[in-house]
């Protein structure tokens, strides 16, 4: 029974509960005027002499006059569309506040006229009488829609209900709060925020926590607690350092979408993501670009869709060049950093053109029309088939060499040929030595670059060459954490495999940086720090997610599983293939000379792979890399 009647109200016809609403209020305004009005007033001045009733009905008009204008008010500017569930939007609370004072001053507007004694006293107290009844009016007809909400939607939470910690108390905290309390599979436990001014207060009769030891002990309380950082502009460094003391307490860690993605995404607040391996590594400290003489300058980047190309585009936006050209292959990926950046040239009254352009670097004709009918000063070509168990598959070998060696070689040549200022290759550490197709044909158009610089004079063409870039579209990340997600178990191919690791905003900001001060041929390459364990950072995510690492199948937590080293997998990764890191003016970026082939040798072994490719024969393939490239032999 006591569930029914909620029930039925909830589904009551919209017509129906306005009308009742309406009920409710002009009831509300009528009890507010009885008891604060003359009613009242009249009835215990007389000691009763005068009734309730008889004032009612000598002055009706005085109360329903401006207590329909209050409601008419109300109605027309949108208080009654507004959802009894979500009531307490500032808008309504606006609108109500407004309506009650048209109640109250209307009622003392009325009043004051009928009086046959208008003394400035007799004024004063009528008026004020009547902003008594404006609180009154306006208490009254909230409470009516808080006591609806709690009657038609009580707050009866899931018995399994996740026990929610926000991370942060302040306006992010608060509106992560209030879809959290919508969401009966969520139980809002406790703020944090060491904030000494929000530290030991409450919102909603929430607590406001500032200790980790008071996380540490609701830990104790509930096992499963999972915590919701909600505050978007913290520092990178400063998130980092949260991340890791909650990791020491194996408490499960989410977060709201950064500003960026806010902005630029069109995400909510409210759009809680799994937290990302960005806040896990340690920080370099880069430093913002500085592109000189950028209001005249047009850029072109190839893969401006993919996780590289599409940060460089946004980090070369920042200094409102005359035109930044975006080239992809993937329509998809192409509209979405088109949206992306007209969204922020709107924002930010940028006055940067911005071309899309869908095509394909192997397109020779193509690219020397786009090159013919711009003024291009800087290429970033960051296009590439760099997923390694995909291009190692014998069927993938001849379009993956075609797409990254040839491809590069097309685009570079025809660059070079339109004598664009600055041509930048973004490479890899698989090229050093490599022991995969990936690597070795990256190494091939790296080759390819020196050779056409070699060559043009009018084209600095150079190449930066780094790491694992984390939730790149080739990162393992993401897999890590749809296994975790899955419930495990997180494969990893050793425990002793070590990698580089540098975030997109990083590696893009230092290629950027790497491509200004070119001269021309040089190998640069990134400060990727130490290098870490891939099985620490399997660890480390597990933790996070609020699990414990399994030591078998059988036992509780998830289990870290190796499968052994893929085909062309290293151990361990490298940057430089021969002799000593050069400083550059730069102390996160070095460069380093290796050797290459001249132009006219390397027309001959491309037109050799290229009839190889035309047949398809991936043995030949290889054997040609293994020709060209130090360190390579396909197995």
């Amino acid at each position: 029974m006591r569930n029914t009647i909620p029930k039925k109200l909830a589904n009551l016809g919209r017509k129906t509960k306005l009308s009742i609403l309406l009920v409710c209020d002009l009831l509300m305004g009528f009890i507010a005027w009885i008891v604060f009005g003359p009613p009242l007033v009249n009835a215990v001045a007389t000691e009763f002499r005068i009734t309730i009733l008889e004032t009612i009905s000598a002055q009706f008009l005085h109360f329903f006059v401006p207590t329909s204008l209050a409601v008419l008010f109300m109605y027309f500017f949108g208080f009654y569309r507004s959802l009894i569930r979500f009531f307490d939007s500032m808008d309504s609370i606006r609108i109500s506040m407004l309506g009650s004072l048209i109640f109250g001053f209307g009622w003392s507007f009325i009043y004051s006229s009928q009086l046959t004694i208008n003394t400035p006293n007799i004024v004063f107290v009528t008026f004020l009488q009547g902003f008594v009844l404006s609180v009154m009016f306006y208490a009254l007809i909230n409470v009516i829609r808080i006591l609806a909400r709690i009657l038609i939607y009580p707050d009866i939470r899931d018995e399994n209900a996740l026990p929610i910690v926000i991370y942060g108390a302040g306006a992010a905290g608060k509106e992560l709060m209030e879809a959290v309390l919508i969401d009966k599979s969520m139980q809002l436990i406790a703020f944090f925020d060491d904030s000494k001014d929000l530290r030991d207060r409450a919102i909603n009769n929430i607590p406001i926590y500032g200790s980790f030891l008071k996380l540490k002990e609701l830990k104790k309380q509930h096992t499963n607690i999972e915590v919701l950082l909600a505050i978007p502009s913290l520092g990178l460094d400063r998130r980092r350092e949260v991340i890791s003391r909650l990791e020491k307490l194996k408490i499960s860690v989410r977060t709201v979408p950064a500003f960026h993605d806010l902005i630029f995404d069109q995400k909510k607040m409210s759009d809680i993501q799994s937290l990302s391996i960005d806040d896990l590594i340690p920080g370099r400290g880069i430093k913002s670009i500085d592109l000189e003489d950028s209001s005249r300058r047009e850029f072109l980047i190839s893969g401006a869709g993919g996780s590289i190309g599409s940060e460089i585009v946004r980090q070369i936006l920042q200094s409102n060049p005359k035109k930044i050209i975006l080239l992809d292959i993937s329509e998809f990926n192409l509209f979405k950093i088109l949206e992306e950046t007209k969204a922020l040239v709107n924002k930010n009254n940028y006055t940067c053109k911005i071309i899309p352009v869908l095509g394909d670097v192997k397109d020779s004709d193509h690219m020397a029309k786009i090159f013919a009918s711009n003024n291009i000063d800087t290429v970033y070509h960051a296009a590439a088939y760099k997923h390694v168990p995909l291009v190692q598959e014998k069927h993938n070998i001849s379009k993956s060499t075609e797409n990254n060696f040839i491809g590069t070689f097309n685009f570079a040549l025809e660059a070079a040929k339109a004598k664009i200022k600055s041509f930048v290759l973004i490479s890899t550490d698989k090229a050093v030595r490599p022991t995969n197709v990936m690597g070795a044909s990256k190494r091939m158009a790296e080759i390819s670059i020196q050779a056409i610089n070699n060559s043009y004079n009018d084209t600095k063409l150079s190449m930066v060459r780094f790491g694992n870039v984390i939730n790149s579209s080739g990162s393992v990340i993401p897999v890590f954490l749809d296994q975790i997600a899955r419930g495990g178990p997180v494969t990893i191919t050793d425990k002793d495999v070590v990698r580089y690791f540098m975030t997109i905003p990083e590696a893009s900001n230092l290629v950027i940086q790497a491509g200004e001060m070119s001269e021309g041929g040089e190998v640069f390459i990134l400060d990727m720090g130490e290098q870490m364990k891939v099985y620490d950072i399997a660890k480390r995510l597990i933790h996070l997610s609020g699990r414990s690492i399994a030591e078998s199948s059988d036992s509780e937590g998830i289990e870290i599983v190796e499968v052994g080293l893929r085909e062309g997998e290293k151990m361990f990764e490298e940057l430089l293939i021969s002799g000593n890191e050069e400083k550059t003016t730069n102390s996160k970026i070095f460069k380093s000379n290796e050797e290459f082939i001249n132009l006219d040798e390397l027309n001959d072994v491309v037109k050799q792979f290229e009839e190889m490719i035309i047949t398809d024969n991936f043995f030949e393939i290889t054997k040609l890399m293994s020709n060209h490239v130090e360190g390579f032999v396909y197995e």
